[in-house]
């Protein structure tokens, strides 16, 4: 767009849900015009894990673990069984519980 129409910016918005990694392919896209590998399971196992690990340093353990259900939905959006996946994961209100089951989804 920045070539086609000119214009100075563009808005990413809800692109970032899940997504933490889309302003490092925006940038690299812009500066060498190719676009960079899918992000692997195991990256994104442990962002998450980091993402819940800074909740809970922040939050009660309740409040962390269902925030992070929402995230969790969207780092695992389009991938596979992921609906039964979430299902699973709105159930669970402990945190050594909700790391197993994440763990057993991206490791298996």
């Amino acid at each position: 767009m920045f070539e086609y129409t000119g214009v100075d910016g563009i808005m990413i918005g809800r692109g970032t849900f899940g997504n933490p990694w889309i302003f490092q392919k925006i940038i690299y896209y812009l500066k060498t015009g190719k676009k960079l590998p899918q992000i692997t399971n195991k990256e994104k196992l442990r962002v998450i894990k980091r993402h819940l690990k800074l909740e809970l340093e922040n939050k009660e353990e309740i409040t962390a673990i269902r925030e992070m259900r929402k995230h969790i939905a969207w780092y695992t959006k389009n991938m596979p069984n992921s609906s039964e996946f979430r299902n699973e994961i709105n159930k669970i209100e402990n945190k050594n519980e909700l790391i197993k089951k994440i763990e057993d989804y991206f490791i298996n």
